[in-house]
């Protein structure tokens, strides 16, 4: 029989990065159940078998490793949802699709705590204006990947977005923030399964609305698309 292999030894990048790793799932647990302002950075580390020096040498604060575990967790899911949106869909189809996905991820355990650390998020920065520039950063994060996939929607058949695709963003956030707080404190009322039918019905007039404008029509001299689509007859002047 022979002696089996030795483990290979991680390099000292890849150590780093497994305790940056444990650092975040620690600090994920903590923040669950204390809060972030109650939450000591000795507290976390403990949590994760780590000292102060470990946590020292990968983050600044705890602010900030807060807010990197927002961007790593909840960046990681929102841009695979957007990105995943299949290719033939209109941009009102899109939308709905992507409102799908939300409510499947909302049903998730994990979706839950990481929910709860979104609001630890806003709560902080309301009570604490020093972190509100930090936090900022998260939410500008959040908002261009939306951005950038409603453009590229438009973009991709043709059409001009009726207003700043990142406006658009803006109000899609603040209907999935708004949705999922109803969500969280009367499931029985809100529930999850409105989520597609209200991104449709609130954003698929605005979105049909830019593609139906920049569509391309006839020459003066040669009629409306729309009379061309008649046979060429076109109305007396």
């Amino acid at each position: 029989m022979y002696p089996s292999a030795a483990p290979r030894r991680l390099t000292r990048a890849e150590k780093q990065e497994e305790t940056r790793r444990r650092l975040l799932d620690a600090a994920a647990r903590v923040f669950i159940r204390r809060g972030l302002q109650a939450a000591s950075i000795e507290e976390i580390t403990a949590e994760a078998g780590f000292t102060r020096g470990a946590f020292y040498s990968n983050f600044e604060s705890k602010e900030g490793l807060f807010v990197e575990l927002l961007q790593q967790r909840v960046y990681d899911r929102y841009r695979g949802i957007v990105t995943g949106t299949p290719p033939d869909l209109s941009p009102a189809e899109s939308l709905r699709w992507v409102a799908e996905k939300l409510a499947e991820i909302y049903r998730q355990d994990e979706s839950r705590w990481l929910f709860a650390l979104w609001l630890e998020c806003l709560a902080h920065a309301a009570r604490h204006p020093e972190f509100r520039s930090l936090a900022a950063t998260f939410w500008s994060g959040t908002r261009a990947i939306g951005t950038g996939q409603i453009a590229a929607a438009f973009k991709e058949r043709g059409a001009e977005p009726p207003i700043d695709p990142k406006h658009l963003a803006t109000a899609t956030i603040a209907l999935d923030i708004g949705l999922a707080v109803q969500n969280l404190v009367d499931p029985d009322d809100v529930p999850l399964e409105i989520y597609p039918p209200l991104y449709e019905l609130l954003f698929a007039r605005l979105l049909d609305g830019g593609a139906r404008r920049s569509r391309p029509t006839a020459s003066r001299g040669g009629g409306s698309t729309r009379a061309s689509r008649r046979g060429g007859r076109t109305s007396p002047r």
